[in-house]
């Protein structure tokens, strides 16, 4: 493409514009099925240890041991009988002895592997089974993934009952393959409330199963994570529980019967938690609306109070670019300048630029620093040298990091007031960029780790008035990915695309919180990644100004001479 492509005004320009693991188990052994379920009475208790009898859509039935089994035999027979929780995993302890079954708890969490599972002996009376574990799932549903390094070792003990073996002692928890964990398992987000009256969700993992809606509302009074207790609330009051047993689904109606805590509620809280009860359970199949009742009684809503109650964080899709002089959003090939600031971006010269997610200020790297842009004109709030490309959160505060001192960020509301922000579990890394998330509740950061790269997850604590105060002290490491860092964003609120450098090619990798992490096809010297409010709006821009959009399981090239692609929030 050549020739005066200058805009004036509104004007527009016109343009042409890891892999599959295998499983372990055959077609015959797919009679396989996850652990757990609700007991029929009592009280409810959130996370694998309340799963007594299994009510599954995929109902599966693994053999129990056979005559003469070898202990190897006995061992890979016992793992994929585990897979079936059905009376109280019945089937997998007829391969333990009689003292160690009732010792044995599968519910305290999923190891999930690629399916290939050598083993060796340890003597004559033991043996270790090796995992190339990926990720594992704990008791509260949360799935982390589990960095590249040795194979897990998994010993089993064994003892002579009669003429045949059994097991005297085995891992507690289960293993599943990949393959088979997507199967009988699926992601669900609950929802709580985080600054500037946002919904966040978190991801926790569950059983497909009839009884899914009573375990997502009784993993949401249990409240957040424990990594996230210090930046999220809940409209719950403490100490609400289940009235009963079961949450049952009457005409695609939900029936939530609570304990008389819930009477404690202000109405703003119950506007809340209407709305996180809502947010929580849009993805329960079958399940339409709720009703509230406290201990048999319905509870009426206030109409008034839905007005205020928690809002759903919108991400823009649209991608935003430079082109010579213009600086707009780019649709099917389209640019449309933005009037209010957009001269203003160029006129800084600038290295890279981040929209508000409302499009009304920009944050603007530049030789000089970073400035704010608005349409009262340009701030600078940031002269620190060697700084990584800004980000906006939904509150208005710009966040700055200097690749210099990652740990010391600075956080700077429209008023131009600085906040020193301490992530400490950045000092002494190598960091290439961070990311605030749309919701303005996390914060993750692209780093070098080793000859590969890895993508860290902290919280963002902020006070009453949604002032950010600090990071929670530790990150989780959320991503290992092959490669020399480059660029990060957030694809929405909970996935994120790290870009990395492997010969010539830029690789991008998709990971998230609670996800499961897949690599992409690269972009030939592919530098920057911008998100937005899913994976079909990824875009990378190449060294040369070419920009990719995802086509399939490639990339096409939508556009070119780029000079920037800016980022969203």
């Amino acid at each position: 493409m050549s020739g005066n492509r200058k805009l004036r005004g509104a004007a527009r320009r016109t343009r042409a514009g890891r892999g599959a693991r295998g499983a372990l188990v055959t077609a015959a052994a797919l009679a396989l099925a996850g652990c757990v379920a609700i007991p029929t009475a009592g009280p409810v208790e959130v996370g694998l240890t309340d799963l007594k009898q299994a009510d599954q859509v995929y109902q599966y039935k693994p053999p129990g041991p056979v005559t003469g089994a070898s202990q190897e035999d006995l061992v890979r027979g016992f793992v994929l009988a585990a897979t079936s929780s059905a009376d109280e995993y019945a089937t997998a302890r007829e391969f333990l002895t009689t003292k160690y079954a009732g010792q044995w708890d599968p519910n305290s969490g999923v190891l999930i592997d690629g399916g290939s599972r050598p083993y060796r002996a340890d003597g004559d009376t033991a043996g270790v089974l090796s995992l190339a574990v990926s990720a594992k799932v704990d008791a509260a549903g949360e799935m982390l993934p589990v960095g590249p390094g040795p194979s897990l070792e998994m010993r089993f003990e064994f003892e002579r009952v009669g003429a045949e073996w059994r097991i005297s002692s085995a891992p507690n928890g289960i293993i599943l393959d990949s393959t088979m964990f997507s199967t009988i398992w699926s992601p669900h987000q609950l929802y709580y409330i985080g600054a500037g009256n946002l919904l966040v969700p978190e991801t926790r993992w569950f059983l497909t199963r009839s009884s899914l809606t009573t375990e997502i509302v009784g993993a949401l009074l249990e409240g957040p994570s424990e990594g996230m207790r210090e930046v999220l609330r809940s409209g719950f009051p403490s100490g609400t529980a289940l009235a009963k047993s079961s949450v049952p689904v009457v005409d695609g109606s939900a029936r939530i019967d609570l304990t008389n805590q819930l009477m404690e509620a202000q109405p703003a809280a119950l506007a809340e938690l209407r709305q996180q009860l809502k947010s929580s359970l849009q993805t329960v199949p079958g399940v339409t609306g709720f009703e509230l009742l406290v201990d048999g009684t319905p509870l009426r809503s206030n109409v008034g109070d839905e007005a205020n109650a928690p809002r759903m964080v919108s991400v823009p899709s649209t991608p935003a670019v430079m082109i010579d002089d213009q600086f707009g959003a780019l649709v099917a090939g389209e640019l449309t300048e933005t009037p209010q600031f957009g001269p203003l971006i160029h006129e800084l010269d600038p290295s890279a630029v981040t929209l508000a997610l409302d499009e009304r200020a920009a944050a603007v790297r530049h030789p000089g620093g970073v400035s704010r842009v608005d349409e009262n004109g340009a701030t600078l709030i940031d002269t620190r040298p060697k700084l990584l490309e800004p980000s906006f959160d939904p509150l208005g505060y710009i966040w700055t990091a200097s690749a210099a001192h990652p740990e010391q960020l600075l956080a700077t509301n429209a008023e131009g007031v600085a906040v020193g922000i301490a992530a400490p579990w950045l000092a002494g890394r190598t960091v290439v960029a961070v990311r605030v998330s749309p919701d303005g509740s996390r914060i993750a950061a692209l780093v070098e780790d080793g000859d590969e790269s890895a993508v860290l997850m902290g919280g963002i604590v902020r006070d009453a008035a949604g002032v950010p105060v600090r990071t929670t002290a530790e990150a989780e490491t959320t991503l290992w990915v092959s490669g020399a860092p480059l660029d990060l964003d957030w694809v929405g609120q909970l996935r994120f695309a790290a870009l990395t450098r492997v010969g010539t090619a830029g690789k991008i990798s998709l990971g998230g919180i609670g996800a499961i992490s897949s690599e992409q096809t690269s972009v030939q010297n592919g530098v920057k990644v911008s998100g937005g409010g899913g994976k079909n709006y990824l875009r990378v821009l190449s060294a040369d100004g070419s920009l990719y959009a995802p086509q399939g399981s490639g990339w096409q090239r939508v556009d070119d001479d780029i000079e920037i692609l800016a980022k969203r929030g």
